[in-house]
């Protein structure tokens, strides 16, 4: 009896020790996984706007969200892309055994919510509620007057009208970097530390980077066509 009540304190001693690490190491995964999602939908933003004049597509509805993405099936809920959302016929090839819809799901995807669980996503995730969990920098896809002779809007922002250094503007990442940049009071941390996620910018890099509230006044720089599109961040 004895040697059964040690053993048992031991193996609770070790599970105890080697539960922390476990998580730890399932959060820094799923940190990888998001990045490696957001640098192949990068790619796909290279090739569209290689495609179209170096400008961002026009979009009106939804544009944070709508960019790319998936439906459910009304029939099974299983998800599939999109074609009506410009970004999804520009995705890369990838392997057999990884869908291109999965891509847009982060698996910490938790949602936006406030405290008490009711506004934003509520109990679904933000790739439930809206078809991707990346919140896109919906300034980007501000309609410009179209140049050709029908006088019809048709692109967004280009890359020629944008003075933010493209290392530090935004295009898309983890919902969290809106929520709290813009002190909206909903909660969207993902990847353990607190007000931190991953951040897909301008010039291609992804980076886990943690966000602080803009202020109305302080010691940023502002574009001057789009000015909400730079943040201050730094390294978590």
């Amino acid at each position: 009896m004895l040697e059964m009540l040690v053993s048992l304190a031991v193996a609770s001693l070790l599970l105890a020790i080697l539960l922390p690490t476990l998580s730890s190491g399932r959060v820094l995964s799923r940190r990888a996984t998001c990045a490696g999602n957001q640098q192949f939908i990068g790619q796909a933003w290279e090739a569209y706007l290689q495609t179209n004049n170096a400008r961002f597509p026009a979009l009106y509805v939804q544009p944070a969200w709508h960019y790319g993405g998936v439906r459910f099936s009304s029939v099974d809920g299983d998800a599939f892309l999109d074609f009506d959302r410009p970004l999804n016929r520009f995705l890369p090839d990838r392997r057999l055994d990884v869908p291109r819809e999965d891509v847009f799901r982060c698996p910490a995807d938790r949602g936006i919510t406030d405290e008490d669980g009711m506004i934003g996503t509520g109990q679904r995730s933000a790739y439930r509620a809206f078809g991707t969990s990346y919140r896109a920098n919906a300034a980007l896809f501000i309609a410009q007057p179209d140049q050709n002779e029908s006088g019809q809007v048709q692109y967004g922002l280009g890359r020629d009208e944008i003075t933010t250094a493209p290392s530090r503007l935004v295009v898309m990442g983890d919902p969290v970097w809106y929520e709290v940049s813009q002190s909206t009071g909903r909660s969207a941390n993902w990847h353990g530390p607190p007000h931190a996620g991953n951040l897909l910018f301008l010039d291609g890099s992804v980076r886990f980077v943690t966000i602080e509230p803009r202020p109305a006044v302080g010691p940023v720089v502002f574009d001057p066509v789009a000015p909400d599109l730079a943040f201050p961040m730094r390294k978590p």
